[in-house]
């Protein structure tokens, strides 16, 4: 078999030549080998490149991890110049703790085993402090509670989440000139101060890891060391980095030249200084696209898709996708799937649909070496830049295709080659 620098896939190993040799990573194993031209042929031989396992099928029927998101509402004290929702721009719908408690109560008669619910939304989700407290007041033993937040909110609820052990991420984009420019306040004064006093108090008084959420730009994507740096410097632990996309306001914000996208080339050396930097400084970095990297497989990309997370709008409804929240979202009719009746009233038809949507069943992914860890990308993303939904996302395909070869070699050499 002639193995060349375009990367393959041979029963589970990805398989790609370069100066040092051949790289061979088995997603089966999560282990990866560097080996000559002459040990190729004896490996298949015995067995080492092995068909793929069981466990790359669908876990669509898999309780275990079974997770429950509220989108608590839209309201928005933000005014994010990329907000996927435009949060706080169409309605201040908020959930109403009836709405939360039914979601609450058909969430456990499903016996879940991992019970875990993630509070969330079109807008900013403490706004809706009464149902929180309720919520979690009723049911904090029960679960495990995940919060993501602007961080513009009151120190005296803050306090109150982190003594009932609420896990929080804070959405924050780097120094105040990166913070204040795209995610201002509604009103246009500055958030960079109140978002830093947020995770100041958490950071002193939690007793758990800070973890952020960053939105890079092309413009901010080159100086992403300034950005981590000022992230250690406020004793963050957690950097989870996600590039912007051009769907909700950021289509607007891009129209007027705030900012771009960032480039292929400047995403992927984003990551790879990110990675470097968590290694380097004893960090953890996420990245939303690598998520599969070590958990390879054949289902959606979606856990919403995939039904292993039921996401409930504050009307009572459920999507989806949690970046498709209501009807102001073009897309909603594909994505709504059900609502709340006497038990989570699924449409099963419209989510077979949406749950077909794999690699296995993609024209563009069906050869391609990456595809399990891959998984075809975001849907809505796909949808929204291609206009079809069994589509690939053209620029998170591109990225995977770059960076996975990349991943492989460091985990041979234990540095990133080029």
């Amino acid at each position: 078999m002639k193995i060349d620098n375009d990367p393959i896939l041979i029963g589970d190993s990805i398989v790609f030549k370069d100066k040092e040799g051949i790289f061979i990573y088995s997603q089966n194993r999560k282990k990866v080998v560097l080996v000559n031209d002459f040990i190729i042929q004896e490996l298949q031989e015995k067995g080492f490149l092995l068909p793929l396992s069981e466990k790359f099928g669908n876990y669509s029927d898999n309780k275990k991890s079974l997770n429950l998101m509220l989108l608590l509402g839209n309201k928005c004290i933000m005014g994010c110049h990329y907000c996927y929702a435009n949060g706080g721009a169409t309605n201040n719908e908020m959930m109403s703790f009836e709405i939360a408690e039914k979601a609450v109560e058909q969430y456990i008669n499903m016996e879940p085993d991992c019970k875990r619910i993630t509070l969330f939304g079109g807008g900013e989700p403490t706004l809706n402090i009464d149902v929180i407290r309720k919520l979690i007041d009723k049911y904090q033993s029960s679960f495990s509670w995940i919060l993501t937040t602007s961080g513009v909110v009151s120190q005296n609820f803050l306090r109150w989440l982190i003594n009932k052990n609420v896990n929080i991420t804070f959405s924050i984009d780097g120094p105040s000139f990166i913070q204040n420019k795209l995610r201002p306040l509604r009103n246009g004064e500055q958030s960079s101060h109140i978002v830093e006093r947020s995770m100041r108090i958490w950071k002193n008084e939690s007793y758990k890891p800070l973890s952020v959420r960053t939105t890079l730009t092309n413009e901010t994507s080159i100086i992403i060391s300034d950005i981590l740096e000022y992230f250690n410097q406020i004793g963050v632990d957690t950097v989870h980095i996600e590039p912007l996309y051009n769907i909700g306001r950021a289509i607007e914000s891009a129209k007027e030249k705030l900012f771009q996208c960032p480039t292929l080339d400047n995403w992927v050396n984003a990551v790879i200084i990110a990675l470097k930097w968590a290694k380097n400084n004893k960090k953890r970095v996420r990245i939303g696209e690598l998520i599969y990297f070590l958990n390879p497989g054949t289902s959606s990309y979606c856990s919403p898709m995939r039904g292993r997370t039921i996401v409930v709008n504050h009307r009572g409804e459920i999507t989806t996708c949690s970046e498709v929240v209501d009807d102001n979202n073009e897309n909603w009719k594909l994505f709504h799937i059900g609502k709340l009746g006497s038990k989570f009233d699924f449409d099963n038809e419209k989510f077979k649909f949406l749950a077909n949507r794999t690699v296995d069943n993609m024209k563009f992914c069906k050869n391609c070496f990456a595809k399990y860890l891959c998984r075809g990308g975001c849907a809505h993303k796909a949808l929204t830049g291609a206009g079809d939904l069994f589509s690939q996302n053209s620029f998170h395909c591109a990225f995977m295709k770059r960076i996975i070869p990349l991943l492989i070699k460091r985990m041979v050499i234990g540095e990133y080659k080029f």
